[in-house]
């Protein structure tokens, strides 16, 4: 009997261990897992535009195997994955532990210049649990990547704003240079001029030649010939070739200079980096929205009107279509803009020959008013005389604000600024 009893004894012992020991040595297998990225390396230099491969190894550092492996690459600066890559992308079905390693690449194309974060993230899942492999037992890895410019224009006359008659002829001179340690080709030079002025004589495109790392073009000049009043912008932009391969657009970095010509009365908006509500304080020269934007064009993301009579948004932004084609005085636009610049405008204060002078029509509801005046000294209670309102809102660096009434003389109308305005009665505003 006691010989059965030791034996039973043994056998629950035996078992005990053994339901107590399996979990135990399963817990302490844990996949762990390093992503390592093999290319680019740090501080490659890649042209602005190009395309370029990430290659990522993730490996199993645990000593229990990983299962579901994925890496997920993000990207912080002037590049993007290319059309048809997902971030996410699959590494293995399953990681043997101690080293296992699986391996993952992407292609992305450079959006511009200047540095370039990349990170690429591993993750899992437990097989003894079934979860996520947790963010102790998960390491990242991230390098920083330059890319660069080639080809950098100079334009040395005329400066920027200079003063010209309607009638005159003036010289625009520049050079290119290579700004890389790359070797250009074919590199030509070309003048556009968006308005008011044209090439007089000779062509356009100028051919360089072969440029080697840091080398400067002779200059070039062109002579140019003033055609109307207002403001123009010239551009002087380089092309070429690098290994036969042609530069991008976003490794090439063209210069541009706003002239004035003729006689005009001038005004100036400031705008903030973001949002801004605004009006134009004069009559502009010509009222085509590239016109009126020319000089901050490639910094406006986008312009909006509210059309109270349509009920309905107008927009344009660069590069899409666009229902939005001129900007005119006594209307309020929303710019979003890239950065804090101001808006240069040419135009008059009041109509030129047999033209009536302003006035603007308002419908019942909400408004978007402009503030047609350069004047300091305006009330909301002249500027709308004659009108019907009951609410008037502005907005000046990313705020809000109301001007109170009645009498709504305070604060004064900025010019340059756009507002909100409630009538409750269709009408008509006489600046």
């Amino acid at each position: 009997m006691n010989k059965i009893f030791s034996i039973l004894l043994t056998l629950a012992l035996v078992l005990s261990f053994s339901v107590v020991a399996t979990p135990v040595s399963a817990l302490g297998d844990r996949a762990e897992l390093a992503a390592n990225i093999t290319a680019p390396a740090n501080a490659d230099n890649i042209m602005g535009g190009a395309e370029f491969t990430v290659t990522a190894n993730v490996t199993n550092n645990g000593t229990g195997y990983a299962q579901d492996v994925k890496a997920t690459i993000t990207i912080s600066g002037n590049a993007t994955l290319k059309a048809g890559q997902v971030a996410t992308k699959n590494v293995a079905a399953q990681l043997p532990a101690v080293n296992g390693t699986g391996q993952v690449s992407w292609i992305l194309v450079c959006t511009g210049a200047g540095a370039v974060n990349i990170t690429v993230n591993p993750s899992g899942i437990e097989p003894n649990t079934l979860n996520p492999i947790v963010g102790g037992l998960r390491h990242s890895d991230t390098v920083t990547i330059y890319q660069k410019k080639v080809l950098e224009v100079t334009i040395f006359v005329p400066s920027d704003f200079a003063a010209f008659n309607v009638t005159d002829e003036f010289d625009v001179t520049a050079k290119v240079e290579n700004i890389s340690s790359l070797y250009a080709t074919d590199v030509t030079l070309t003048i556009s001029i968006d308005r008011y002025a044209t090439v007089k004589a000779g062509a356009v495109t100028r051919t360089v030649g072969a440029l080697n790392s840091g080398a400067t073009s002779t200059n070039y000049t062109w002579t140019v010939e003033c055609t109307g009043d207002g403001f123009s912008r010239i551009t002087v932009s380089p092309s070429g070739k690098v290994g036969g391969t042609t530069i991008p657009a976003a490794a090439l970095a063209p210069a541009t200079v706003t002239v004035e010509q003729g006689v005009f009365e001038k005004a100036s908006v400031e705008l903030v980096e973001g949002w801004n509500l605004i009006s134009l304080p004069l009559i502009p020269l010509d009222s085509a929205i590239n016109a009126v934007l020319a000089g901050i064009m490639d910094d406006v993301k986008s312009v909006w009107y509210w059309s109270a009579a349509a009920e309905r948004w107008y927009s344009w932004a660069p590069g899409v279509a666009s229902d939005l084609s001129s900007m005119t005085d006594g209307k309020a636009y929303w710019i979003h803009s890239a950065t804090g610049q101001n808006l240069s405008l040419a135009g008059t204060q009041m109509p030129v020959g047999t033209q009536l002078p302003r006035a603007y029509d308002v419908v019942v509801g909400w408004n978007m008013v402009g503030f047609k005046s350069t004047a300091t000294n305006v009330t909301a209670t002249d500027y709308l005389d004659g009108t019907q309102y009951v609410r008037i809102y502005g907005f000046e660096d990313g705020a809000w604000f109301f001007i109170p009434g009645p009498p709504y003389d305070n604060p004064k109308m900025k010019p340059g600024f756009g507002y909100w305005v409630a009538f409750t009665k269709s009408g008509t505003i006489y600046p």
